[in-house]
C-alpha cells in the first residue's frame, strides 16, 4: 500500500494511528518524536482509510518500428542506414498495481460497468513460476540428470554439466549408462 509517515506534534500522540519514535540527536541525546503511518489513495493522491491495493491487466495499444524485407530477401535500408523503416501498431496486455479507497474503487467500477456487461468471463492465463524439468523421450529427466552429474562430480571432457541450460547428450548418455537395469 501507498503508505508514509508524517510527523505529527506531541500533542497528538494519543491519536488513532500516531507512534512514539526515540531519535538520537547529536549532542541532545534520545528525544520521542511522533509519526502518523496514512495510506494514500495513488489515484486522488489524498489520504484516507480502507486503502486496499488493486491489481489488473488491460490492453494498452503499442507501436514497434519493424524491417522492410525487400524482393532479394534483404533488409531495405533508409538514408542514415536503419532497417527499421515501418511503424506497426499492435495490442498487448499491461499489468498494473495501484492502491485505492473505497470511493476510487467505486468510480473505476462504474465506468468499467458497460464493458464488463458486454463482455464473457473467462479462465485467468496460468502463471507459470519457476523451470518445469524437460523429461526426453527416453523418459529421461533432465533436473534429475544435472542433480547426479553435480553430485558425482561427472565431467565430459574435463567440464562440468552447466548450471542451467540445456543438458548436453553426453551427460545424458552417461546418466543412461551409470542407471541401466
Amino acid at each position: 500500500m501507498a503508505t508514509s509517515a508524517l510527523p505529527v506534534a506531541a500533542d497528538q500522540k494519543d491519536e488513532p494511528g500516531v507512534q512514539a519514535v526515540k531519535v538520537n540527536v547529536p549532542g541532545v541525546g534520545e528525544i520521542d518524536t511522533y509519526i502518523k503511518v496514512v495510506t494514500t489513495d495513488d489515484v486522488d493522491g489524498k489520504t484516507t482509510e480502507g486503502v486496499e491495493t488493486y491489481s489488473f491487466s488491460m490492453p494498452v495499444e503499442a507501436t514497434e518500428e519493424v524491417e522492410v524485407i525487400g524482393e532479394d530477401g534483404e533488409p531495405e535500408k533508409n538514408d542514415d542506414g536503419s532497417t527499421k523503416l515501418k511503424a506497426e501498431t499492435f495490442w498487448k496486455t499491461v499489468h498494473y498495481e495501484v492502491d485505492m479507497s473505497p470511493a476510487s474503487r467505486d468510480k473505476l467500477l462504474k465506468a468499467l460497468a458497460p464493458f464488463v456487461k458486454g463482455a464473457r468471463e473467462k479462465q485467468a492465463p496460468l502463471v507459470r513460476g519457476g523451470y518445469k524439468p524437460q523429461t526426453l523421450p527416453s523418459g529421461v529427466d533432465t533436473a534429475a540428470v544435472r542433480k547426479w552429474a553435480v553430485e558425482n562430480d561427472i565431467k565430459v571432457d574435463g567440464k562440468p554439466i552447466n548450471e542451467k541450460g540445456r543438458v548436453p547428450q553426453s551427460f545424458i548418455d552417461k546418466y543412461e549408462e551409470a542407471h541401466k537395469g
